[in-house]
């Protein structure tokens, strides 16, 4: 498994999403929540393959429990990325703390890797008092980072200029190409500000087959069919093209991945360690199938809108 390294971390490229382990979560999910015991047995599977980064969130129903469960009798080193809302920072730093605490007792872990805010409502309403929980948080050792997760190019530079914000984490896909047309990946390295990539797959929109897309999704399906053509004249998956399009594109980012079930990850972890090189003109026609794209068709929140 190839790693990245950043503030004297190492990090895996893949790192494992585990909101399915908690909620029925994804367009393309038909299995709903998962076991404990198939949890384990993939949380098994993926450290075995160098994965050492699991991302998890307080709101990700009993995600963090799960995971605990796994770590307490596994007893291995991982980081573990937890998400938090926003009024973390509305309801005092006691309160907060106690949160954490609760986290970090039910993952069973004494630190987290990173803390990152779901949103960026926080962060446009940041004050000395944030600055001061964020360091408190990073001085007794119940986190080593902080960041927050972005939507949009406005939200992007507002997590960017703040100090505090060492994490970003982006949606990025062969639908979504913001992070190379905003150029947030270079703009972060500059900063030296960490990227955590979600939505590859963009919850498993990209790995459907066509005539199983929503109606409510219908004008996905020119730009779907245009990657499968692409995929079938490569002679690989629409997995593979999706993995390695975003690989390619973001050599210094890590890449999320989530699965409903063991399969999946092997699957996932598979495909990952056996991608095909993309050419240049394969990677401008998938930049040339997104141009003048429709936002509703990318941006997960607007699906239900419409």
């Amino acid at each position: 498994m190839k790693t990245v390294n950043w503030d004297n971390h190492r990090i895996s490229k893949l790192c494992l999403g585990t909101v399915q382990f908690g909620l029925d979560y994804g367009i393309a999910n038909k299995s709903g929540e998962v076991s404990q015991k198939d949890v384990n047995d993939i949380l098994d599977y993926v450290v075995s393959k160098g994965i050492n980064c699991f991302d998890t969130g307080s709101m990700y129903g009993n995600s963090e429990e799960k995971i605990g469960k796994y770590l307490k009798e596994s007893n291995i080193d991982v980081k573990v990325i937890s998400k938090i809302k926003s009024d973390f920072f509305e309801i005092g730093e006691k309160n907060a703390i106690n949160n954490i605490n609760k986290s970090l007792d039910y993952l069973s872990v004494t630190t987290l890797f990173a803390l990152l805010l779901h949103n960026i409502d926080a962060i446009k309403n940041w004050d000395e008092k944030s600055t001061k929980l964020i360091t408190r948080l990073k001085k007794e050792n119940k986190i080593n980072f902080f960041g927050v997760s972005i939507y949009t190019d406005e939200e992007f530079m507002l997590a960017l200029e703040n100090d505090n914000v060492d994490v970003i984490q982006i949606p990025f896909n062969l639908l979504d190409q913001r992070a190379i047309k905003n150029n947030w990946l270079q703009k972060a390295k500059e900063k030296n500000k960490l990227i955590f990539i979600r939505s590859v797959y963009l919850q498993g929109l990209l790995l459907m087959d066509i005539e199983n897309i929503p109606i409510h999704l219908n004008d996905a399906k020119q730009y779907l069919q245009n990657i499968e053509e692409i995929a079938a004249k490569l002679n690989i998956t629409k997995n593979e093209l999706a993995l390695s399009f975003v690989d390619q594109m973001a050599d210094s980012g890590i890449l999320l991945f989530g699965c409903d079930n063991l399969n999946q990850a092997k699957q996932n972890i598979d495909n990952y360690n056996n991608l095909p090189l993309l050419d240049n003109d394969t990677i401008k026609l998938l930049d040339d199938n997104v141009i003048n794209i429709d936002e509703y068709i990318y941006n997960p929140s607007k699906w239900n809108n419409k």
